[in-house]
């Protein structure tokens, strides 16, 4: 499934992806990759745990770990408030 990133928190490395069904999904990046707002990421959106996607903007695979799929806006800013 392929989602556009809408929010990069740099501070704890977690980024919020709109999937192709308006759901979003918040992950963790496990390193240090170049995520901007607007890249278009592919890979298992709907599922929790670690995983691989790839930011086909960026021409990059990421390693991250899915905190949260299925979520709406407003739940996934709130997880990412909750979490720092």
């Amino acid at each position: 499934m392929k989602g556009t990133v809408v929010h990069h928190e740099h501070r704890i490395g977690f980024i919020v992806i709109r999937d192709e069904k308006g759901e979003f999904a918040v992950a963790e990046l496990l390193g240090s990759y170049d995520v901007e707002r607007g890249d278009v990421v592919s890979g298992e959106l709907q599922t929790s745990g670690g995983g691989t996607l790839f930011n086909e903007t960026q021409d990059e695979s990421m390693d991250v770990f899915m905190k949260g799929h299925g979520l709406s806006e407003q739940d996934a800013i709130s997880y990412i408030l909750r979490t720092h």
